[in-house]
C-alpha cells in the first residue's frame, strides 16, 4: 500500500533537514549504490528520509551530481530544488567551477541555469 501524500502544511523548508544519512539510512532505492567516495546527503522531515542525492568530485574543480530523488508522496513540493541548491553550495564550498549532471530531467535542471553540452548538462559557476 502507498502511503497517503502528506498535506501541503505538513512541512515547510525550515522542517527540511539535508544531512549525512545513518549508517541504517543508506537511500540505494533513491540514488542507486555509487562510488564509495560520492558524498550522499539526504533530505528528513520528522525523522523520516524524504529525498537525497549524490555528488561525485570528478577533478578539482569539477563535480557531478550523480543522482537526486525525493520519495513519490513528497514530490511537487520543492524539496528537490531545495536539494539542488544544496548540492551546488557544498559543490562550490569545495571548489566546483563546473558541475554537471545527465540529460535525464533537464527540465529540472534547467531551471537552475544548467545548459546542455554533449551528453550532459552542465553549470558553470563564476570565480570569486
Amino acid at each position: 500500500m502507498t502511503p497517503a501524500r502528506p498535506k501541503q502544511r505538513d512541512f515547510g523548508y525550515r522542517d527540511i533537514a539535508v544531512l549525512p544519512p545513518n549508517p541504517d539510512e543508506t537511500p540505494a532505492d533513491l540514488v542507486g549504490d555509487g562510488d564509495p567516495d560520492d558524498l550522499i546527503r539526504v533530505a528528513k522531515v520528522d525523522g523520516r528520509v524524504i529525498g537525497a542525492y549524490r555528488l561525485a568530485q570528478l577533478a578539482e574543480t569539477r563535480f557531478a551530481i550523480k543522482a537526486i530523488a525525493v520519495r513519490e508522496a513528497y514530490r511537487g513540493r520543492g524539496v528537490g530544488r531545495w536539494m539542488l541548491g544544496h548540492a551546488i553550495g557544498i559543490a562550490e564550498l569545495k571548489g566546483a567551477r563546473v558541475i554537471s549532471t545527465p540529460v535525464a530531467a533537464a527540465e529540472f535542471f534547467a531551471k537552475v541555469g544548467f545548459e546542455r553540452q554533449g551528453s550532459e548538462l552542465r553549470l558553470t559557476l563564476a570565480p570569486d
